[in-house]
């Protein structure tokens, strides 16, 4: 290794997580590096669905997408049955936007303040001194030259890849894998079409077993004659690849038929879980995807990771008032994201595994018999308090009329019990590291009984 440079923080990775980071400490008088292995036309260039709510830059105060960075402002979601005879309409308002346009300019903007980028350097693996993390071993890919980055705080903002944390010590509780069936294979391309498109304004999600099975496919407008159409599927079931259903499900409907030409394609894995059991430990922080900071029924993550990165900003700015890097000196954010987003995600978390078992039948009847309304299904995914028309289970009298699937409705209300639960549970996140093996023990259990309960099968 050629040389070693000293930081107050080291952030490895400038996707929406890093780079929000950066953005939030650009006048913290810390000596903070933020670095990643892209290029600058590159910059936040992992293929999603580009869509993210408006409160999400209210809640951080980041500023909104402006000039090339908004594409389209979004005033809803339409969500289709298997059948596409039935829609919830949830209203709501958003942005289309230009990731790239948008993390570039967050990414300046946190340059004129203190924050030092370097672009084109690769963070190869964590570096220690003794049992201490104390920075990062960096490669400069133009230059081919290997050097330490010694910091107080490393923050691994690296998404799936987990560069960081998963060469960690394997007893480090942070060290925490993701299943594979926690987790969404997605695909999409960007495509201008021939014709106009019908209400610009609303995205819509379709949600259909068979062609999306395990998650569910999108069409996001992102003007009047470009759309960004793709998949999701959950992983480690054995079904087809997206790429696969993209082309054999989606590409021979009436609405992509008449395709001018793909701007863009791509695909990526993204988590669909609860957090991670700590965001936290000795000299280490993990915000977004890394972490599993995400929504997990539709998996978007740029919001959740805008909100992990402003709390991480709060904490390491009163570490280093104190002095103190270790995960008791972080554990502040692990307190205040788990008992707030990360008690919703976890609630959430338990609606996805129902939502995943359920067969395209179930899905229509539940659809159909406004089960769970736009109102419902507006409060579900913003408080993660299931919001069903559970008061059916107490009508007998319809039961007897004709609604055939008493089950299913019994087990919503157990699902309704577990996703309680499994908030309550986060809303009560240990104060201290010392008592985070028995929590994580308890909270196993309340997802192995619901597992059993409910019967999902993964």
């Amino acid at each position: 290794m050629d040389s070693i440079e000293k930081y107050d923080l080291v952030i490895v990775g400038l996707g929406p997580a890093g780079a929000t980071l950066s953005y939030f400490l650009r006048k913290s008088g810390l000596k903070v590096l933020g670095i990643d292995m892209v290029s600058w036309d590159q910059i936040w260039g992992k293929p999603c669905g580009d869509a993210i709510g408006a409160h999400h830059f209210d809640e951080t105060g980041l500023p909104e997408p402006r000039g090339k960075e908004l594409k389209e402002r979004v005033d809803g979601i339409l969500i289709y049955s298997p059948s596409e005879e039935h829609v919830v309409k949830v209203e709501g308002k958003g942005y289309m936007i230009d990731r790239r346009e948008l993390g570039r300019r967050i990414i300046s903007d946190a340059e004129k303040g203190d924050i030092e980028v370097r672009l084109r350097t690769q963070a190869l693996k964590p570096y220690f001194e003794g049992d201490l993390l104390k920075g990062v071993i960096v490669k400069d890919l133009d230059k081919n030259r290997t050097y330490v980055v010694k910091a107080d705080i490393v923050v691994d903002a690296t998404g799936n890849s987990g560069v960081i944390r998963r060469r960690l010590p394997e007893d480090w509780p942070v060290n925490e894998k993701l299943k594979p069936t926690d987790s969404n294979i997605a695909y999409r391309e960007i495509v201008e079409l021939e014709n106009d498109i019908d209400m610009p304004n609303y995205i819509r999600i379709y949600i259909n077993k068979e062609v999306a099975p395990g998650g569910y496919w999108w069409f996001f407008p992102e003007g009047k004659n470009v759309v960004n159409v793709g998949l999701g599927v959950q992983g480690g079931r054995g079904y087809p690849l997206p790429t696969k259903l993209f082309k054999e499900k989606l590409l021979r409907r009436p609405e992509l038929l008449k395709r001018v030409k793909v701007l863009k394609a791509g695909g990526s894995t993204v988590p669909t879980r609860r957090p991670a059991n700590t965001l936290v430990w000795h000299n280490f922080i993990g915000i977004g995807d890394n972490a599993f900071t995400v929504n997990p029924v539709h998996g978007g993550g740029m919001g959740y990771a805008f909100y992990a990165a402003f709390l991480a900003s709060k904490t390491i700015l009163k570490a280093f008032e104190m002095g103190d890097f270790s995960a008791k000196g972080l554990w502040e954010l692990n307190i205040s994201y788990m008992r707030t987003l990360g008690a919703k995600q976890a609630s959430l978390d338990i609606f996805r595994m129902f939502l995943q078992e359920l067969s395209n039948d179930e899905i229509e009847f539940g659809i159909r018999n406004k089960i769970m309304d736009a109102e419902g299904a507006y409060e579900t995914s913003t408080t993660g308090d299931l919001k069903a028309n559970l008061s059916l289970l107490d009508k007998l009298a319809v039961i007897l009329k004709g609604i055939k699937r008493p089950l299913l409705l019994l087990k919503l209300a157990k699902v309704a019990e577990y996703m309680k639960k499994a908030k309550e549970h986060y809303l009560k996140y240990p104060e201290d590291p010392v008592a985070l093996g028995k929590w994580i023990s308890e909270l196993n259990k309340i997802y192995a009984d619901f597992k059993k309960d409910v019967g999902i099968s993964f």
